[in-house]
């Protein structure tokens, strides 16, 4: 076995060449087997060094008795250093003003800024414990290997104590399952932990049996030590150069060979427990320590595409370039999925009517004859497709449980998050168009506040099924003895509400993601509640920067209002892009489009959002002077949303959302449009845009010639070589685990924890 140095804080050794394979080095240099380092730096020691026996230790005691209580490294280490506490340490000499000073038990140093002498009374373990509760510190779990057995643990004692060369030091118990692994390899992997990454820093912080035994939370790295899935900020990795004793711990000094890094926000244990950040003055977040947000962050971009011709743009189907009416050809949707995810989209998300807009004019003619949001298809069919010509782009879905049954939607959506390896979402709404009420057996359409009571039982039963009815090992696949799961941890969830009655199990093992990852878009005062409980991300629309900053921050209230990070629910803005080139060029693909609107198809959607037909005064005429006090809001809602005091027209609001719908429309060069977007971000504080199209594929075409590369350069978008490889999760691409978060409502009915 190879000798293993223990050595004070200034990493000096004997442990090569003195033939004393396990020794404490002085702080000269000189070997003293019973020395300790104090808080700054100096060596006390117990008895003689330079006078001292060859081969002894400071009590007298030979090293070569030194018997392990088993024949392991760890059995070494343990030997020497409880031997190394045998003697008593020798009063500190007296302190005087202003000079330096270690605070007695603390392991600090402290300077005394009075004249007096400073004074200390005696600490118990206990006091000190308790001292150190109040301490915020990041939290961090542990990794290593050896002979192909993994180890890891949690630790929230990482220091760095050295740049030049990079070393960090640690600290784990004498008795920790993980030391013989370390001492034995002397190679780690320190993972420093996302905010919401709780559930992994308590598995490792519990039973060693489950750290390792789910497989899709971590793998092999290249380094031969584990790697966890989609839960770190940081990742660093190198070997362990000394072990130190420090009272019931051993103190590691490592070297760094690599460091991984992203931006984010750190778990940080305080208090004993865990808790996330938030930016200051964001009071009554429960669990939250105030933090700043980074500014310069990631930009997260969506597609949004609808399975029908027009989606957001009436009309531009007859566009030469267009190839949304192939929208019922697989190929479609294939190609557009390898598109996106080559061009560095995060997700493909799907809007979804169950009905017609029949507001304009009285009738669904017009979106009939237009191709407005019909045709539609189901969304929810192509994805298992798009799936497996993909590895990494998420897929969101809309679906709305005012029409459907929990325990059959959960079944379907486990099945998706099957398909695409935890690459699926669910866009929670409740419907809007009165036409879907009556097509599917009602009499009138639900009353919004009530859609959303039903909204919050629909969800519980969900959760209940895919989180506390499978626990997380009840798959056995023993083939020896023909038993694939195990009854006894498959569960009824006795699930009996107002609106539902689901007594028995989920139908479906567990999935990768569980929890399918949960967008929402309610703007209603009682949706944004719904949001701010519920959602993970956010979907809004606005004008400008200054009105989406009031949006933002009224989404970020909601989650604080409910308990959580206001960081949890990410937030994503709708925006068209025209692009190309260069500005020019730009516009004059918007001239170009403009010729192909439908001003009736447009005046068609809005009649479906806004409940309000605008058929009924003429196309050039000012609304603010119509006779109809629904028209007029429109014109004052057009005039304060946009900022422009104008006289709008039924034609203005219909070309102004021909091309987009709602969001704002951008035109100008890759160049032009990124640093629009990096504004808009770093102004309103949101995470991402849902990127709609005029034509398709030709707007994603160019947003991925034009604007990726630019927001690549500017480190919005990681480069291609950096992009992880790994196969994520959607929760854990956008910044998550897994799993669902510990503060998400969904969490406690988890079964396996």
């Amino acid at each position: 076995m190879a000798p293993i140095a223990i050595s004070t804080a200034n990493g000096h050794t004997n442990g090569q060449g003195h033939g004393n394979g396990h020794s404490h080095a002085h702080a000269n240099g000189h070997t003293n087997a019973n020395s300790h380092t104090n808080a700054n730096g100096h060596t006390n020691t117990d008895g003689p060094t330079k006078s001292q026996s060859k081969g002894h230790s400071a009590s007298g005691i030979p090293v070569a008795t030194f018997k392990p209580p088993a024949t392991t490294v760890a059995g070494v280490i343990n030997a020497v250093a409880s031997v190394s506490l045998e003697s008593k340490r020798p009063p500190l000499p007296p302190r005087r003003a202003g000079s330096d000073s270690s605070v007695n038990g603390t392991g600090f140093g402290a300077r005394s800024t009075g004249s007096a002498p400073s004074v200390s009374g005696e600490s118990s373990g206990s006091e000190l414990r308790s001292t150190f509760r109040d301490v915020a510190n990041s939290v961090w779990v542990i990794t290593g290997a050896h002979e192909g057995v993994p180890a890891g643990f949690t630790a929230i004692s990482i220091n760095c104590v050295s740049i030049d060369p990079p070393m960090i030091t640690f600290n784990l118990g004498r008795n920790s399952s993980s030391l013989n692994t370390l001492t034995r390899s002397l190679r780690f992997a320190a993972h420093l932990l996302d905010h919401d990454a709780g559930d992994t820093a308590k598995r490792f912080a519990q039973s060693t049996d489950q750290r390792f035994v789910d497989t899709s939370k971590w793998a092999w790295h290249a380094d031969g030590l584990p790697e966890l899935h989609g839960v770190s900020l940081a990742r660093l990795s190198g070997s362990i150069v000394s072990f130190s004793a420090a009272g019931d711990n051993l103190l590691a000094l490592c070297r760094v060979d690599t460091t991984v890094r992203r931006e984010g926000r750190p778990l940080v244990h305080h208090q004993g427990g865990y808790h996330t950040l938030a930016p200051l003055g964001a009071a009554g977040t429960a669990g939250a320590v105030a933090s700043p947000r980074p500014r310069d962050r990631r930009i997260y971009l969506n597609a949004f595409d609808m399975c029908c011709i027009g989606h957001q743009s009436p009309g531009l189907w007859t566009h030469p370039f267009d190839k949304a009416d192939t929208y019922k050809d697989l190929e479609y949707w294939t190609n557009l999925a390898q598109l996106l995810e080559k061009g560095g989209f995060d997700c493909l998300f799907l809007a979804d009517v169950l009905g017609t807009y029949d507001v304009y004019k009285g009738t669904r003619d017009t979106a009939i004859a237009t191709a407005t949001q019909v045709p539609v298809n189901d969304p929810t069919i192509p994805i298992s497709a798009m799936a497996a010509v993909t590895k990494k782009l998420g897929f969101g879905i809309t679906v709305s449980l005012t029409y459907e049954l929990p325990y059959a939607f959960a079944r379907r959506m486990s099945t998706l998050d099957h398909l695409t390896k935890g690459r699926v979402a669910w866009n929670v709404v409740t419907g809007y168009l009165k036409s879907a009420a009556l097509n599917l057996g009602l009499t009138e359409q639900v009353e919004h506040d009530e859609r959303y009571n039903i909204a919050e039982e629909f969800i519980e039963v969900t959760y209940k099924l895919w989180e506390g009815s499978w626990e997380q090992d009840a798959v056995v696949k023993d083939r020896r003895k023909g038993i694939y799961a195990d009854p006894a941890k498959v569960h009824d969830i006795n699930h009996e509400g107002k609106y539902f009655k689901v007594p028995g199990a989920h139908l479906c093992e567990p999935s990768p993601q569980r929890t399918p990852f949960i967008f929402q878009a309610g703007a209603s005062p009682k949706g944004q509640s719904f949001g701010g409980r519920h959602a993970e991300a956010v979907f809004i629309s606005g004008p400008t920067p200054a009105y989406l900053k009031k949006t933002v921050a009224s989404v970020r209230k909601s989650a604080v209002d409910a308990g959580r990070d206001p960081y949890a629910i990410k937030v994503f803005t709708l925006v068209t892009i025209i692009t190309g080139a260069t500005d020019e060029e730009a516009q004059a693909k918007y001239d170009d489009l403009k010729q192909f609107v439908s001003i009736d198809g447009a005046l068609t959607l809005y009649g479906g959002w806004a409940g309000v037909d605008l058929s009924q005064v003429p196309l050039d005429q000012p609304l603010q002077y119509v006779e109809n006090d629904s028209i007029r809001s429109v014109n004052r809602m057009w005039s304060k949303q946009s900022g422009i005091e104008d006289e709008w027209t039924a034609r203005k609001v219909g070309e102004k959302i021909a091309i987009g719908g709602l969001g704002p429309l951008l035109v100008g060069s890759g160049k032009t449009v990124a640093k629009t977007l990096e504004e808009w971000v770093d102004i309103t504080d949101v995470d991402g845009f849902n990127l709609a199209y005029a034509t398709s594929p030709g707007t994603f075409e160019d947003i991925i010639e034009y604007v990726v590369p630019e927001l690549r350069k500017s480190g919005r978008l990681p480069p291609v070589d950096q992009e992880d490889a790994r196969p994520l999760t959607l929760r854990e691409r956008l910044g998550g685990n897994a799993h669902v978060a510990p503060t998400h409502p969904a969490y406690k009915y988890k079964i396996s924890k």
